[in-house]
């Protein structure tokens, strides 16, 4: 039974992009019978220090991603010294890498890191001019540790650390994060739960334009917000819904939404919601007339990829990953651009999309092709 040490700075039930992937993965490692213990931050004090089923044994301690790199470490070092049947440490961009790298310095480990995402210069547009210069400069730093694979989670994440880290060919692998196909298929949705839903938030017959997932400034919500007038006033019929998963954004973007509707008379056609779980989620989006997700920079983004599936029109940036993952029925825009994006809603309106090859991503195959880098 092969014994792997993951180093995740949030995990499950953290609600992030990275979390969902690596609770996939490790479910399907379970299944393999694989042995896994797991480091993680204790973001919530109302978790438990330690969890263990079967197999699967969680660590959590301290809170954060700063107290996390420490913490990965000590944890990490007592581990690996007391049970020495860990073959492989597998890290994920950007706290763990220092901690499993100086991890392997002592014992000598292979080890494996996921690459999700590379912001480098784009930082610029996300953070002050000191912050973003410091990340840039942190994120070179990362790279000069060396890792046996990297996992990368798309061609574009793949191509950035060889072009700009300078990272070896042969330790780069592309292994695209898979999505739940039987879950995220309109059939699995019944029609009378889309009825259902429409009636009880008063949406029969209107014209259902959604963005879903975080608020960070990466994900072009403030050029969607911009354009929220002149969406709502060129389609009488139209209703904006906002489903956001918390974070430190969430309040400024709320009260952002709520004062550019109530000035311009949308409070009623304007509906913000907070994360919901995953049944609620998909039949959400499955009563969606278009999804507008404008992002400004993707490794690997599971919405735009669910809403496909899923076969809901699109309206996303041809920008990053983007364009790897998004198939059927989808418009681009150009980033942080209002005026496109209310271009683009007339003509998914109009019945006019991309044309654009199908594409598939299978959790199975890409948990298959990570397990053959740890053999």
């Amino acid at each position: 039974m092969k014994h792997l040490l993951f180093l995740l700075d949030y995990y499950s039930p953290h609600r992030w992009g990275a979390e969902n992937v690596f609770e996939n993965i490790i479910s399907r490692l379970l299944k393999k019978k694989y042995k896994i213990s797991l480091i993680t931050s204790r973001f919530d004090k109302n978790l438990s220090c330690e969890e263990q089923e079967k197999n699967f044994h969680i660590y959590r301690g301290w809170r954060g991603r700063f107290s996390f790199f420490f913490f990965s470490f000590f944890k990490g070092f007592q581990l690996l010294h007391k049970d020495p049947t860990i073959e492989v440490i597998h890290a994920s961009t950007y706290t763990s890498v220092i901690p499993a790298s100086i991890l392997w310095t002592f014992f000598k480990k292979k080890k494996i890191l996921t690459v999700h995402e590379m912001f480098w210069k784009l930082r610029k547009q996300f953070k002050p001019r000191y912050l973003a210069f410091f990340y840039q400069v942190l994120e070179k730093f990362l790279f000069l540790f060396s890792f046996d694979w990297y996992h990368c989670v798309s061609l574009y994440t793949l191509n950035t650390l060889r072009i700009l880290f300078g990272v070896e060919d042969e330790k780069l692998k592309l292994i695209y994060n898979g999505i739940d196909r039987d879950f995220w298929q309109m059939s699995e949705v019944k029609e009378l739960s889309i009825s259902q839903w429409r009636e009880k938030y008063g949406w029969e017959d209107r014209f259902l334009m959604l963005y879903y997932g975080h608020s960070w400034k990466s994900k072009g919500i403030d050029a969607l917000i911009q354009s929220l007038p002149k969406l709502l006033t060129n389609n009488p019929e139209a209703l904006f819904v906002f489903n956001l998963i918390p974070s430190k954004r969430d309040s400024e973007i709320k009260q952002k939404i709520k004062q550019i509707a109530k000035k311009a008379w949308f409070s009623d056609r304007v509906f913000i919601f907070s994360w919901w779980e995953i049944e609620q989620l998909r039949t959400l989006v499955a009563c969606a007339d278009v999804v507008i997700a404008p992002s400004l920079a993707e490794g690997f983004w599971s919405v735009h990829s669910e809403v496909c599936s899923l076969g809901i029109p699109l309206i996303t940036t041809k920008v990053a990953a983007i364009p790897e993952v998004v198939r059927w029925k989808v418009n681009f825009v150009c980033p942080n651009v209002p005026q496109d994006i209310i271009s683009a809603v007339e003509k998914v309106q109009r019945g006019e999309f991309e044309d654009l090859l199908p594409k598939s991503f299978s959790r199975d195959e890409a948990v298959e092709k990570i397990e053959k880098l740890y053999e």
